[in-house]
């Protein structure tokens, strides 16, 4: 404890001779009543004073003494095993709470039609993006080519619109016969090129694309309530017949009903069905699942994948 204090002391006891003071095995205790009355050495040699006149400004008090050890001790900073201080821990403050979201209102019944609408034109344009788009076809009519030359013979007589048109539709109809021939055989050129054109069309996508193509115009024809064609492709894999169909294909392809109508037809071979026994009906059962069979197997190999109604199966077991 001794060391520490002539240690810590620094400056103010510089002017103590320690060797002489710590010659002996002896504890020095040092107050401030005993600060002047420093002990002289009891050795041989002559005699001299530890400490000289110690300034006033240099004599520790206790204190400054109790000041160093409290700071030392306990302060507001500590010193941790390396010597660095550490700070105390500051509180948290308490998050502020967030304001309350204001509650949505409700749509009005316009804005609910406007909303309908653009639902609508947004499915529409989506649906034609799916249904795909088959290339133009080239006219394959005689009459519409004829037309349509004469039409830049018509408008080079300054006739404009529908007055143009009407004057290539007289000209068309004064063609000679070489030149309607020639038409012909050009209407029969472009029907081979817009059938090759076509196939080489549908080629280009998947059959998925094109039984999706499908789905999309049907929808399309539902909405618009008009007229979308079905794209044609034969690897399309063909629905499984049912066994009242494949009864019907089989009345229908023997002729005996060829000078009926059809609608007196499907009624005729509906009644005769409905009049048959289980077991005259079992024949068109057995094709019913034979069919059916083909059909998945032809789906998975043509699609890569199994059709909507044996997901919806192995979904709900």
């Amino acid at each position: 404890m001794t060391f520490t204090v002539v240690r810590r002391g620094g400056s103010l006891l510089k002017h103590l001779h320690v060797s002489d003071a710590f010659s002996r095995p002896i504890r020095v205790a040092i107050a401030q009543g005993h600060a002047r009355r420093i002990c002289f050495s009891t050795r041989r040699t002559a005699l001299r004073p530890i400490a000289h006149n110690i300034p006033a400004s240099t004599v520790l008090s206790r204190q400054l003494i109790n000041t160093f050890a409290t700071e030392a001790e306990g302060g507001k900073t500590s010193k941790s095993s390396d010597g660095t201080k550490k700070k105390k821990a500051t509180k948290k403050k308490k998050a502020a709470k967030k304001p309350k979201k204001a509650k949505k209102r409700g749509l009005t019944e316009k804005q609910k039609e406007a909303k309908k609408a653009r639902d609508q034109r947004q499915l529409i344009k989506d649906l034609k993006a799916a249904a795909l788009e088959p290339p133009k076809k080239l006219s394959e009519n005689y009459w519409n080519l004829a037309v349509m030359s004469k039409l830049a013979e018509a408008e080079q007589t300054s006739q404009k619109g529908s007055q143009a048109f009407k004057a290539a539709t007289d000209l068309a109809k004064t063609i000679s016969a070489e030149e309607k021939e020639r038409f012909t055989s050009i209407a029969a050129s472009n029907k081979a090129a817009n059938v090759a054109a076509y196939d080489q069309w549908i080629k280009s996508h998947t059959p998925l694309q094109i039984k999706e193509a499908n789905l999309a115009r049907r929808r399309l024809a539902k909405l618009k309530k008009s007229s979308v064609p079905q794209l044609r492709d034969d690897r399309l894999v063909k629905r499984p017949r049912t066994a009242f169909v494949h009864y019907f294909v089989e009345r229908t392809e023997g002729g005996d009903f060829k000078h009926m109508a059809a609608k007196d037809i499907t009624s005729r071979v509906t009644e005769e069905w409905r009049g048959m026994t289980d077991y005259e009906k079992e024949k068109y059962r057995r094709l019913q699942e034979a069919d059916k069979e083909r059909y998945l197997r032809e789906y998975r190999e043509v699609y890569g994948e199994d059709p909507a109604s044996v997901k919806s199966d192995s979904e709900s077991s």
